[in-house]
């Protein structure tokens, strides 16, 4: 993979990760507990580098709330 391919690769990535996480917060601040939507309505006013942060110290979180957006883009194409 030639520089340029393996850099657009790397920002498509990043870019479909970013709107992942973005999902989850969502999903999490509607249908989470008292600490998950306190904890998304804290990344969605975060900067980068705390929304970072916040993905750093509670990424099991938003593992599940992401797996929850994806059952749910699943079932809304089936």
């Amino acid at each position: 993979m030639n520089l340029e391919l393996a850099e657009l690769y790397t920002n498509n990535h990043i870019q479909a990760l970013a709107q992942a996480n973005h999902r989850a917060a969502a999903l999490m601040q509607k249908h989470g507990g008292g600490f998950a939507s306190a904890l998304a309505l804290a990344y969605h006013r975060a900067d980068s580098g705390n929304q970072a942060k916040i993905l750093g110290a509670f990424e099991h979180l938003f593992e599940r709330y992401r797996r929850m957006v994806s059952e749910e883009l699943e079932n809304e194409n089936s």
